[in-house]
C-alpha cells in the first residue's frame, strides 16, 4: 500500500479544528502549520475523534523531538488519510480555530475528588439507575434555579457515547424519550454550533404546550479521552419562536 512521509521539526504545530461536514460526512480535521510561517498549513481529516487524537499526539510527540533526523518522520497511508486542502489563508482565519492541544486540561486527583472530598452535590432520586442531583451554594435563595445533574453508567465506549449523545437524526428518539425532532440551525466551528431540539408534550403536565429549545453547544475532547458537551440557551435570527412551541431556557457552565 502506498504511502506519504514528511519530516515534523520542532517549528512544527498542531490545531485541533473539531467536526466538519464534506459532501455530507462527518470528518474530525485538524491543521499541521509552520510557526514561523502560518500561510505553510496543511488540512488532515479523520473519521473519528479517537483517531484524530492518535494522529494529533503522534505529531506533536515528534515536533518535540526535533528534527529532522531519524525517528522524526510521520508516515501516512493514502487510503486512511485525505488532505482536503493545502491553505494559504492568512494568520488570522487560522486563529479562528481554539488550539486545544495547547491547553491541558487540569486534573483533580480522582481518588480525592470522588472519594474524600465533601461534595457540594444532593442525591434527590434515582431513576433507571440514573441517580439526580441538585447543587444549592451557599448564597442560593428561594426563586433561583438550581443545577442539577444526572450521573450514570452506559455501557459503551466514550467515542461511541459521544457519536450518539450528538446525533440529531431519529435514532435519538430511541433513548431519548423527550426528543421529536432536533437540527443544527449554524455551524459556527469545529466544536460549536446552534441546534434546535423540539421535544414532545407527552412528559409534561397535561395542557401544557410542547416545548422547544435553541442552544449553543460546544464540545471537546480532553487528553484522557473524556468528552465535554455544553449547552447553553440562545436567541437566533434563523430560529424565531414558534406558535405552538415554548421556547425553553437552559444555562450551563
Amino acid at each position: 500500500e502506498s504511502g506519504r512521509s514528511a519530516i515534523i521539526d520542532s517549528s512544527i504545530r498542531v490545531t485541533d479544528n473539531g467536526r466538519e461536514s464534506i459532501h455530507r460526512k462527518v470528518f474530525f480535521i485538524f491543521t499541521l502549520y509552520n510557526s514561523s510561517n502560518h500561510n505553510d498549513q496543511l488540512k488532515l481529516g479523520a473519521s473519528s475523534p479517537e483517531e484524530a487524537a492518535r494522529w494529533i499526539h503522534s505529531f506533536q510527540e515528534a515536533a518535540l523531538k526535533g528534527g529532522p533526523r531519524p525517528g522524526n518522520d510521520v508516515a501516512c497511508s493514502k487510503s486512511r488519510w485525505q488532505s482536503f486542502r493545502l491553505s494559504s489563508s492568512s494568520e488570522s482565519n487560522h486563529n479562528d480555530s481554539i488550539d486545544w492541544t495547547l491547553y491541558p486540561t487540569t486534573k483533580m486527583d480522582r481518588v480525592t475528588s470522588d472519594v474524600v472530598a465533601p461534595s457540594p452535590w444532593t442525591i434527590f432520586g434515582c431513576q433507571n439507575a440514573i441517580w439526580l442531583c441538585v447543587l444549592r451554594l451557599s448564597n442560593w435563595q428561594w426563586g433561583d434555579h438550581p443545577a442539577i445533574m444526572a450521573v450514570g453508567v452506559v455501557d459503551g465506549t466514550s467515542e461511541a457515547i459521544f457519536q450518539t449523545l450528538m446525533s440529531l437524526g431519529p435514532s435519538r428518539s430511541e433513548w431519548d424519550f423527550c426528543f421529536y425532532k432536533g437540527s443544527v440551525v449554524e455551524h459556527l466551528d469545529g466544536h460549536t454550533d446552534i441546534v434546535h431540539k423540539q421535544l414532545y408534550s407527552d412528559w409534561l403536565p397535561w395542557g401544557m404546550k410542547r416545548r422547544d429549545l435553541l442552544l449553543r453547544r460546544y464540545w471537546r475532547r480532553e487528553d484522557d479521552g473524556t468528552y465535554v458537551i455544553l449547552y447553553h440557551s440562545v436567541v437566533h435570527k434563523k430560529c424565531s419562536p414558534q406558535k405552538s412551541y415554548v421556547r425553553a431556557s437552559l444555562k450551563s457552565n
